[in-house]
């Protein structure tokens, strides 16, 4: 063990979707997120894009934020989400283009490949 850390939750399994998530559609998951998230502060900036069977829900804010702000809000809500609809939900935001106007500037494009 190292000094200082307790690994007590390293041998904890993730939480899985239940069978009822499993065995639904895509658009009835996406629209159980949809009606759960109704009363989730700040639900109007955000568009669910998927949800899998495995649990990961992808969304895209329709606004900025910054990225410490951005993590919390999402955290927040994937807390909301595993209360209300189900325990095995991670949500996932989709990938976001470079902001760095530095990086711009210099030339250096970061390429997303969307088909991954």
């Amino acid at each position: 063990m190292l000094k200082g850390i307790s690994l007590e939750f390293a041998s904890v399994p993730d939480p899985v979707p239940s069978s009822k998530w499993v065995n639904s559609s895509e658009k009835e998951r996406i629209n159980n997120i949809n009606a759960a998230m109704q009363n989730f502060p700040g639900h109007e900036q955000m568009e669910i894009k998927s949800a899998l069977t495995n649990g990961q829900v992808s969304l895209e804010l329709k606004v900025v934020m910054a990225a410490n702000e951005r993590g919390v809000f999402l955290l927040d809500f994937e807390e909301w989400i595993k209360k209300m609809v189900d325990t095995g939900i991670s949500i996932w935001h989709v990938p976001i283009g470079d902001k760095n106007s530095l990086r711009n500037l210099r030339g250096i494009e970061v390429a997303i490949n969307e088909d991954l």
